[in-house]
């Protein structure tokens, strides 16, 4: 089912929870057991979205840190979900809520160094588990303050990965992090309508 799998997808871009200091555009590659995507993304500080397409079916991702919520939207459909960043679904899908819960729940985090990605200097961190295995390896952008990679080491079928490129300065539209007018509103914990 389509609106399924852009639901699936739409969790799963949550993967870059952005703490951007600056206002960018760029293009994410993302690959899912070995599975590659593109997906356009779009951040104002502390709020970002992502633009996609699945099989045909356009998708956008709106994420709001101030008020923790994720606004998943189906145009064709002029449909809406909400739900929360905190939310089950949200944090089984998100490696960069998962690694920073995993950190403050006593994960070993570990520079390596510095290595240039993209033609970005970052900081290469790599994050242990129990009995030492590597749950994930983070390359931070030091000037924009959000990871430029990141590869989950935890995908039993292959490891998840993304990776920003063709990074812009970008002036924001508070209407690409609203929902249109005339969408149906539904949240994801009912899935019933809101009103």
């Amino acid at each position: 089912m389509k609106i399924k799998n852009i639901i699936i997808i739409a969790c799963l871009l949550t993967a870059i929870s952005f703490k951007a200091s600056s206002q960018f555009q760029a293009n994410m590659h993302f690959i899912l057991s070995g599975i590659e995507k593109d997906f356009k993304v779009f951040s104002d500080e502390n709020r970002y979205r992502y633009e996609f397409n699945e099989d045909g079916q356009e998708g956008v991702v709106i994420v709001l840190n101030e008020p923790g919520e994720v606004i998943i939207l189906m145009p064709q459909q002029k449909m809406a979900i909400k739900t929360k960043a905190t939310s089950q679904m949200s944090m089984a899908n998100d490696p960069v809520k998962l690694y920073e819960y995993q950190v403050k729940e006593g994960g070993q985090e570990k520079t390596i160094g510095t290595e240039t990605i993209n033609g970005y200097k970052c900081t290469k961190k790599e994050l242990y588990g129990e009995s030492d295995q590597l749950l994930y390896t983070m390359w931070y952008s030091d000037e924009y303050d959000f990871p430029i990679k990141m590869i989950s080491h935890m995908d039993v079928t292959g490891n998840t990965s993304m990776e920003m490129r063709d990074i812009k300065k970008w002036t924001p539209d508070d209407a690409m992090f609203s929902i249109p007018d005339g969408y149906m509103i539904m949240d994801q914990e009912t899935m019933m309508p809101e009103h």
